[in-house]
């Protein structure tokens, strides 16, 4: 999948049966015969089908990652929404529930548009179709069986037209960052954690976090849901399963621990594998 063609993706996801996803096992990229049975109307006459008007947010709670796609919002026009959830104790999607979009503030009426169920564990898709033009606050509700979180994604724009809508400012990729798609993140088993800290201060990971290639040490770093900088580091010691960082991490930023290589380039996956040598070295304390 190339990141230009998705808004094409988020419309064909919506125009796929969700039955026909759950039923068949695909991946429900397929596309199928749009569904008007919600009663909303579904305008995109006039879309340059070149133009990338996505959004791209991704927003933690103390127990979900949220990451979000949605098409610039434009005033009486409907907005398809994207919705990736995952549960971060292990990194898996989190099944069932719906969600609930909020847009409020700007002096006008709050706007909720909810969803009725996910297309699949951990995808939702949800339109919406914003009445008033303005800088409005966006929020989204998760409800599910086993995890209920809000993420409070800031202020958004609603543009009064399309063709205002135009003048949003193209995209920019992180540089120097690996692309994996959420799925596939999911079906990798990945784990991505912040640094932990020592007794002495030190910021620590685990060492299936680090790669070798030659004498380069190297880690993923998450720098957006679906984008990882390799990053290089420096390490001490490794002890009891866990690496020493002195240089390369700061203790905010989400490294994938564990599943990263799907992240390698294919020459690398025999000789980059994750490191496990425990040094000999301990930890003074």
């Amino acid at each position: 999948m190339t990141l230009r063609l998705f808004t094409t993706l988020l419309l064909i996801l919506f125009l796929s049966g969700c039955d026909r996803a759950h039923n068949d096992g695909q991946d429900g990229h397929d596309a199928a015969a749009h569904d008007h049975t919600d009663g909303m109307e579904h305008d995109h006459s006039g879309d340059d089908e070149h133009v990338d008007r996505s959004q791209h947010l991704v927003d933690f709670s103390d127990k979900s990652e949220l990451f979000l796609q949605y098409e610039t919002l434009v005033a009486k026009r409907d907005s398809v929404f994207l919705a990736h959830v995952t549960q971060l104790s292990d990194y898996t999607p989190i099944p069932g529930g719906f969600i609930t979009i909020t847009l409020s503030g700007g002096g006008a009426p709050d706007e909720t548009f909810r969803g009725k169920r996910p297309v699949r564990a951990g995808i939702h898709i949800e339109v919406a179709l914003p009445q008033y033009p303005g800088e409005r606050q966006l929020s989204l509700q998760l409800h599910s069986p086993t995890v209920t979180a809000t993420h409070h994604l800031g202020t958004v724009t609603v543009y009064p037209t399309y063709a205002a809508s135009k003048n949003v400012a193209p995209r920019e990729f992180p540089p120097n960052s690996r692309y994996l798609e959420k799925e596939a993140q999911w079906q990798a088993g990945f784990l991505i954690q912040t640094p932990s800290i020592d007794v002495q201060q030190n910021l620590t990971l685990p060492s299936t976090a680090i790669h070798q290639n030659n004498e380069e040490e190297f880690i993923y770093v998450m720098r957006g849901a679906e984008f990882f900088e390799r990053r290089p580091v420096v390490t001490t010691a490794t002890h009891h399963g866990m690496a020493t960082i002195t240089q390369g991490i700061v203790n905010d930023e989400r490294v994938v621990v564990r599943g990263s290589g799907a992240l390698l380039p294919e020459d690398e996956i025999e000789t980059a594998e994750p490191s496990t040598e425990d040094h000999t070295e301990p930890h003074r304390h």
